[in-house]
């Protein structure tokens, strides 16, 4: 499968399908407008006590999923 991509003006590359629209929040389901298809939480929620909570800024390290292996 091969991904088409676009050259943005910044010198970065964006897919094409990675389009502005009107998108539906996976957490409330308010309509909002999404700058891409990889931003799918509204601003309202993003800005909830709840979703900042759960955000790690300790470390600064994402948490990795073992897959089943051991490490």
């Amino acid at each position: 499968m091969t991904i088409k991509s676009a050259e943005i003006d910044s010198g970065t590359v964006k897919a094409t399908a990675d389009i502005a629209a009107e998108r539906v929040c996976l957490r409330c389901g308010s309509t909002f407008w999404s700058e891409g298809f990889g931003e799918r939480i509204c601003s309202r929620c993003k800005g909830s006590a709840v979703w900042r909570s759960a955000i790690s800024e300790s470390s600064g390290q994402g948490r990795r999923r073992s897959g089943g292996r051991s490490s």
